[in-house]
């Protein structure tokens, strides 16, 4: 099963895998963390790489690139063996990737609208060889309210990074769910746990306090619960 963790910078996306995955090898489930979309761009070597490089590069090139680092993840994870038991937790999933492209490409959106078809295909193929979901923190403009003062207390925001937030923000929010994963939106002002708990009774996923479950066994039978 694939869990893709969806929201804007700063809505805890990072925290909530990482309380997710210890959950759920607390409970027997063997929980993989996928590797960072940075991984797949290929002119950057490390995280603290990725301003620089964004900074440094016109906003097309970086909306093609991340897209396109996008479809190679997916091709990745569609490669897994179908026979493996374990839930792959992805950040960032294709609604994320797609809007943030969006946010930098700014006047020049309707020029990624080709790579956009190509990224639906990838997720296409990859929905139909394993289970899939998308977990999205809170829900864009709203979410941003929660995300700013996390993001000016441990980092510097410039104004064009405030930009690019904000667009982010409102794409999130007008995109709706990504067509073909089912999505559940949770609140980014709930805690961790709280949230963690939620995800796991939704997709009957096990838990450290109710045991081993069927992992994915709720996705099918709850897919029109979660198109909200």
């Amino acid at each position: 099963m694939i869990i893709f963790v969806d929201g804007i910078d700063g809505s805890g996306k990072t925290t909530l895998i990482g309380h997710l995955a210890a959950a759920l090898n607390r409970s027997g489930a063997e929980a993989v963390v996928s590797s960072p979309l940075w991984r797949y761009l290929p002119t950057i070597a490390a995280a603290e790489q990725f301003a620089c490089w964004v900074v440094s590069t016109t906003g097309l090139d970086v909306a093609e690139a991340l897209i396109t680092a996008m479809i190679d993840r997916l091709d990745d994870l569609r490669d897994l063996s179908v026979a493996q038991d374990h839930v792959h937790l992805v950040d960032r999933g294709p609604k994320t990737v797609y809007a943030s492209a969006r946010a930098h490409a700014y006047e020049r959106r309707t020029a990624i609208e080709p790579l956009r078809e190509r990224l639906a295909t990838s997720v296409r193929a990859l929905t139909d060889v394993h289970p899939c979901v998308a977990i999205e923190l809170g829900d864009g403009v709203e979410a941003l309210r929660t995300a700013l003062p996390r993001l000016t207390s441990s980092q510097t925001v410039t104004p064009g990074y405030l930009g690019y937030l904000h667009a982010l923000a409102t794409e999130m929010h007008t995109f709706g769910d990504w067509p073909s994963l089912p999505t559940q939106r949770l609140d980014i002002s709930m805690s961790t746990e709280s949230n963690c708990a939620a995800i796991l009774e939704s997709l009957r996923l096990p838990s450290p306090r109710n045991g081993r479950a069927d992992v994915g066994a709720g996705v099918s039978a709850n897919r029109r619960d979660w198109r909200t």
